[in-house]
C-alpha cells in the first residue's frame, strides 16, 4: 500500500509554521528597534540612538546630503522641542535584511518620509541607512 505522504506533508507544515513564526519575531524585533529610533529622537537621546545604528551608518538627505552616525547624533541633541508623531507604513523582512517606511510630523504637520535599512550583523540588528524625502 502506498503511503499518502500525509506525515511527510505534516512535516512540511510544521517546518513552515515554524518558519514563518521565525520570521514573525524577527520582524519584530527589527519593529522594537524601529521604535526605540523614534523614542530616541522624541528624548533627543543622542546616546540611544547611538546604540541603535551601526558606526557605518549613513543618512540620505532630500538635499542630497550624506550623513554619518556622528553627524546624526550631534543634530539630535538640537531638534527643536516639536511634538513628534511618527507614523509607519510598512515593515519588510529579507533575510538577514529589513526595511521600514514611515512618516514623520512635527505639531501635527508633516515634515519627512523616510525608508530606514536594517542588518542583521553578527546576530544583532542595527540600523545601515536612511533615505529622508520631503
Amino acid at each position: 500500500m502506498a503511503s499518502g505522504g500525509g506525515a511527510g506533508r505534516a512535516l512540511n507544515a510544521f517546518s513552515d509554521g515554524i518558519a514563518g513564526l521565525d520570521d514573525f519575531l524577527t520582524l519584530n524585533a527589527v519593529l522594537i528597534l524601529d521604535d526605540a529610533w523614534n523614542a530616541s529622537y522624541q528624548s533627543r537621546d543622542a546616546q540611544a540612538l547611538s546604540d541603535l545604528i551601526a558606526d557605518d551608518w549613513s543618512g540620505f538627505l532630500p538635499d542630497g546630503q550624506v550623513i554619518s552616525k556622528a553627524v546624526l547624533q550631534r543634530a539630535i541633541t538640537t531638534y527643536p522641542e516639536d511634538v513628534l508623531v511618527f507614523r509607519r507604513q510598512v515593515a519588510q523582512l529579507y533575510g538577514d535584511t529589513a526595511i521600514t517606511r514611515g512618516e514623520l510630523s512635527a505639531n501635527g504637520v508633516h515634515a519627512q518620509s523616510y525608508l530606514r535599512v536594517y542588518a542583521r550583523r553578527a546576530g544583532q540588528w542595527q540600523a545601515v541607512a536612511v533615505q529622508v524625502v520631503p
